[in-house]
């Protein structure tokens, strides 16, 4: 993701930072990056071994999982290093590594994106739910949420050399280097960004309303009252995983994008760019463990020594199973 206003650069100097500065942006990102790392590689590994997760869901939620991971990676591994050490060989390449994590950013939201139509049709359609997300099925839409961010973040940017290299002033990545480029950068990371944003929260406003109105059914599917506080539960779970994610990177948009071009202070513009971009991801499984049950049990235990309990093929567990994990 990059700065679209172009402004930032221009309005200041570039500085040398000095060692402390340097030192206590390192720590925060450190800090923020390392905790996305353990989170996101936590749900990668549950998504992969746990049995309930065998799925559609599951493999996307892993796929995006991957994806975080390295942004989280990238953060841990190279920007640190290169913003305390002040590396310049690392700040020669930092543009082609700020697509990477351009590209990553992609991944996710897209990610999310097929994660929330793949709720709405476990809800609304549970005994076609197979059908439409079939492992074939799955594939294409792992393989679009990774090609698609291949597309806008990688080619659209090298063509026409909008790329993203670190800037000293602020600690960031996303200096504006012509004026095509804010153009670029305004429709294919600004425009594309907030649409999908949108169209995640229009399609979590219909599961909601979907679990609204299949509530009456669903009571009468399930095998006593215990059963159906455990699906209302589980409904309300789901809630507050939807508007907490889309509340987060809403935000984070917003800062990035918007926000950032008012600041003129290198530790404003720090806060609303690198720290919210890394802040993003390492929220995000946060939200999805903190919120689940089993994953929080997960992490007591060994995945692969863990006794898992037989999975059943009715329709009213397998649409518990998936709305149990499922996040936005």
């Amino acid at each position: 993701m990059n700065d679209t206003n172009g402004t930032i650069a221009a309005l200041v100097e570039p500085t040398v930072s000095s060692q402390t500065q340097r030192f206590f942006v390192t720590l925060a990102i450190f800090t923020i990056s390392l905790t996305g790392l353990i989170g996101n590689l936590s749900v990668f590994m549950f998504a992969t071994t746990l049995k309930t997760l065998q799925n559609s869901f599951g493999r996307l939620s892993a796929s995006q999982s991957f994806a975080e991971a390295v942004l989280c990676g990238v953060f841990l591994f190279f920007y640190c290093p290169m913003v305390l050490l002040d590396i310049p060989t690392f700040k020669r390449v930092s543009a082609q590594v700020g697509l990477i994590l351009l590209f990553c950013y992609d991944v996710c939201i897209f990610s999310h994106l097929f994660i929330a139509f793949n709720r709405l049709c476990a809800i609304s359609f549970p005994i076609e739910y197979n059908s439409f997300f079939n492992m074939r099925n799955t594939r294409i839409l792992i393989a679009l949420a990774y090609a698609i961010p291949c597309f806008t973040s990688i080619y659209m940017h090298l063509a026409n050399n909008c790329n993203l290299p670190y800037v000293d002033f602020g600690w960031y990545f996303g200096v504006n280097t012509s004026a095509d480029c804010d153009v670029i950068r305004f429709y294919v990371d600004f425009c594309k960004d907030f649409g999908v944003v949108a169209l995640i929260a229009i399609v979590d406003v219909g599961t909601i309303v979907m679990i609204k109105v299949t509530a009456p059914g669903m009571k009468l599917l399930s095998a006593n009252c215990a059963q159906s506080q455990k699906k209302r539960q589980r409904e309300i779970t789901f809630v507050k995983q939807a508007l907490i994610q889309g509340a987060v990177f809403a935000t984070e948009l917003v800062f990035f994008f918007i926000i950032s071009g008012m600041q003129s202070q290198p530790v404003a513009i720090f806060l609303c760019t690198t720290v919210a971009w890394s802040l993003v991801h390492t929220i995000d499984p946060l939200v999805l463990i903190l919120l689940n049950r089993e994953f929080r049990n997960m992490l007591m235990k060994n995945p692969l020594t863990k006794r898992t309990t037989r999975v059943t093929y009715s329709i009213t567990q397998a649409i518990d199973n998936t709305s149990s994990h499922t996040h936005n």
